[in-house]
């Protein structure tokens, strides 16, 4: 009982972590590419999945933070990382406003 616990424990802890494969904030995959919401909400992040996979699944890397979707699409161009369908239905601009 205890062990079980501890092990869904770890499962809602890698959800927050951007790196996790069952990130919580991801918009949409492309083959090894996916863009997700940076955990602090202010941002798009374009990650690659990394070759090596664990039992906790596949780690990703960010290529690149962007706030609009013109920069968000040049970086997906220059690492020649397919555009999902859904690409097109982003805003212009990462819709957050920083309050101070």
């Amino acid at each position: 009982m205890n062990m079980h616990n501890c092990t869904v424990s770890r499962s809602v802890d890698l959800s927050v972590r951007e790196t996790s494969d069952n990130y919580r904030s991801e918009l949409f995959r492309m083959g090894q590419y996916r863009v997700i919401v940076c955990r602090h909400g202010l941002q798009w992040v374009l990650q690659k999945q990394r070759f090596k996979t664990s039992v906790l699944g596949a780690a990703w890397r960010n290529i690149g933070y962007y706030t609009t979707k013109t920069a968000l699409i040049r970086l997906q161009h220059a690492h020649n990382a397919p555009q999902h369908p859904f690409m097109d239905a982003l805003p212009e601009r990462f819709p957050c406003e920083v309050t101070r």
